[in-house]
């Protein structure tokens, strides 16, 4: 018989082990983030070494209102400069502990979000399961294959979830994980009843839309377009909703009211931030090259121009997503979350196959970000059903298809590495 003790001990070796679990997984990630960066950097032609040498020199050099409306989410720099001019870190280290700090608050929040989601359906999973998952998630990359080949290069075309080669983008990431998180614990709270539990958060429906309001005004100043997909992906579904109630001929003045009206006033603030760095950015001279503006562009005109063949980088890009769709859309779609990473992934896609912009920046690609947040949501929500479906297994084809989904994400996995290999230029690990 275990005594009181016993238990005890027990728990703080239980919790012992899963914290140290976590930590490994996480210097791994800081290990390769900081190394990515510090490389990158140094890259003539990167994201980084743009960032870098040319918008956060102007910050602290002769014009740095030049600098701003160039970039006026400024958040990934801000931090940077802190790092810099603070605490008097070189500049490239400041840059590579700043994209440390990001992307390892999206492994951890990955790591909450997942755990949450088990809690609140029962399933009964090892926290270094839950880890490994979010390490995945923070890590993978599209699948490339030679011979089949979607794009210029390896992987370019495809896109992905994890574009580490984007200071901006990783200073987003977190924020776009938590409004997920938060978007399900308000729907739930909002069309459901008021004691009805929350996925993610334990707060007040008044606490949960606070919370999204700053959320999603914080992302606009980290890179806007997360919010300029999110935004509208939330608005569509909602409306669709309130569609439906007229259709039924309930109580739609209620819903309007409760739901649809707050939704609004929630994303007000962002909606007004995003407004006024489109008109820095575009109608005062802020972007950095000579363009005419957003345009409408031919269908995927300019994603033709990353690859060959776009349903097989999506394919590439998305295959795990889509072999969880296919496998089990049906059960998928009941979820809180279920339209929400749907519905992303195609205003993601619409502004990316028809929106532009012109001149020299044609074919930057600059609003195939909409899609890769788009992705990332989708990639989320399905990760979480993914282990709804394990509990769920049964049969030997229920089981066979948990080890497909599995295996899928290692390969994705697999191929993250091989870009860190190849950006680091570690030709020992290619055959």
């Amino acid at each position: 018989m275990q005594t009181s003790e016993n238990i005890d001990q027990k728990n703080h070796s239980s919790f012992f082990s899963d914290s140290l679990i976590m930590m490994i997984f996480a210097l791994i990630i800081s290990y390769i983030t900081y190394l990515l960066v510090i490389t990158l950097s140094g890259q003539e032609l990167s994201d980084y070494n743009g960032h870098i040498y040319t918008y956060i020199t102007t910050f602290i050099g002769e014009d740095p209102l030049k600098s701003y409306m160039m970039s006026p989410y400024f958040m990934w720099h801000i931090i940077v400069l802190f790092f810099h001019r603070i605490l008097f870190i070189p500049l490239e280290r400041s840059a590579a502990l700043c994209t440390m700090i990001f992307t390892l608050a999206s492994y951890f929040l990955t790591v909450f979000m997942i755990k949450r989601f088990c809690e609140y359906k029962k399933i009964r999973v090892q926290v270094a399961l839950i880890c490994f998952s979010s390490f995945i998630l923070t890590m993978l990359q599209p699948i490339w294959i030679s011979f089949l080949d979607a794009g210029i290069s390896r992987g370019v075309g495809s896109f992905t979830i994890n574009p580490i080669y984007n200071p901006t983008y990783t200073a987003a990431r977190p924020f776009a994980l938590i409004c997920f998180m938060l978007i399900t614990d308000w729907w739930a709270l909002s069309e459901g009843s008021a004691s009805k539990k929350t996925m993610f958060f334990s707060l007040s429906k008044a606490k949960t839309g606070i919370l999204l309001s700053v959320m999603l005004f914080l992302s606009a100043f980290a890179k806007p377009v997360f919010s300029m997909m999110f935004i509208p992906a939330v608005g569509i579904i909602m409306l669709a909703r309130f569609m439906h109630i007229l259709v039924k001929k309930q109580n739609a003045s209620d819903y309007f009211k409760k739901s649809l009206l707050k939704a609004f006033l929630i994303a007000l603030p962002c909606i007004l931030s995003l407004l006024y760095q489109v008109l820095i950015y575009y109608f005062l001279g802020g972007s950095y090259e000579a363009i005419d503006g957003i345009i409408i562009t031919k269908w995927l005109e300019v994603w033709a121009a990353f690859s060959e063949n776009v349903p097989l980088s999506i394919l590439f890009s998305m295959s795990f997503p889509i072999f969880i769709l296919v496998v089990d859309f049906r059960n998928y779609i009941k979820e809180e979350f279920g339209s929400l990473g749907i519905v992303c992934f195609v205003v993601g896609f619409l502004q990316c196959a028809l929106i532009g912009e012109g001149g020299e920046k044609f074919y930057h690609g600059n609003f195939f970000w909409q899609m890769m947040f788009g992705m990332l949501i989708l990639w989320a929500g399905c990760l979480l059903h993914f282990f709804d479906m394990g509990k769920k297994a049964a049969t030997r084809g229920e089981r066979m298809m948990i080890t497909a989904g599995w295996i899928l994400l290692l390969i994705h996995l697999h191929y993250g590495f091989l870009y860190v290999a190849e950006v680091m230029d570690w030709s020992f690990l290619f055959v």
